[in-house]
């Protein structure tokens, strides 16, 4: 299933916003959630593992939307995320499971859940409590990482899954690479049979392929440290409020593999599998 990006739908604003994220696979998944949040117009959002608020940050940027809920069970990332309170009186941040949500039935129109299903430990029970949440047509849109990862990505993993049947182990996460803090990678088949099993998946893709050798290494292994411990808060992407004319530079740069081959030589190897699907 293909799905088609235009961000003439985006403000300017978002669109600038995208083109200042470094990472080519978290630039093209946000384009993905951007795109279908502008397009179907929902009154309410959830933000499912919200962390900092990325998504709860790019959907203020939507007049259309009344209300804006972010929930996460790391109250270290949700001190960054509740500043968007002050910000926006649509925003409300909880902490709290993903198991046990504390919204009632139909409480939503659209849900994100990006890069959230592979930290649990049980994936199923979470996609029941965010069905229960959901309104009738409402939208879940999900991103998750394909098991099928580019060598050049992350060759590391990527030997040692093939030649051994086993990868670093998860909480080393400055080297565990695609496996950093996660309990599982997902087939494009696995993800679409299991959210086939309680909503109707609308459209389902693949996203980046050719990238630089080692970019999962360089852009979390040294990028996230320089970032986080070293005060690099020119790099830093949820700070939506200034200018960022290097992170916009590294980002055409670490996005040219993806952006002149993927369109020409596709493959069915990629960093992410990106979902929009309904509840009937």
């Amino acid at each position: 299933m293909k799905h088609s990006l235009s961000e003439k739908v985006l403000p300017k604003r978002v669109r600038e916003i995208l083109a200042s994220e470094i990472d080519p696979a978290f630039s093209l998944r946000a384009r993905f959630i951007a795109h279908e949040l502008f397009t179907k117009k929902p009154k309410s959002v959830l933000d499912a593992g919200c962390g900092r608020g990325f998504y709860v940050n790019l959907a203020s940027y939507a007049p259309f939307i009344k209300k804006i809920d972010g929930i996460d069970i790391n109250e270290k990332y949700l001190e960054r995320a509740r500043i968007l309170e002050k910000r926006d009186k649509r925003v409300t941040i909880h902490q709290g499971s993903i198991y046990k949500l504390p919204f009632k039935d139909k409480s939503f129109d659209f849900i994100v859940a990006s890069e959230i299903l592979e930290h649990l430990s049980d994936d199923r029970k979470a996609l029941v409590e965010l069905y229960r949440v959901l309104k009738k047509d409402g939208i879940l849109v999900i991103t998750v990482p394909n098991t099928n990862f580019p060598f050049l990505w992350d060759p590391l993993n990527w030997i040692l899954m093939r030649v051994f049947n086993m990868h670093i182990n998860k909480n080393m996460w400055w080297l565990a690479g695609i496996w950093a803090d996660h309990e599982r990678l997902y087939s494009e088949r696995e993800i679409n049979t299991l959210l086939s099993s309680t909503f109707h998946v609308l459209s389902s893709q693949l996203i980046v392929h050719w990238c630089f050798p080692f970019s999962h290494f360089l852009l979390y292994g040294i990028g996230k440290n320089v970032v986080e411990n070293f005060g690099g808060t020119s790099f830093d992407r949820f700070d939506f409020e200034k200018e960022k004319p290097v992170s916009k530079l590294l980002a055409r740069i670490f996005s040219l593999p993806s952006t002149i081959l993927d369109t020409r030589f596709p493959r069915k190897s990629t960093m992410n599998i990106v979902i929009s699907a309904r509840k009937d």
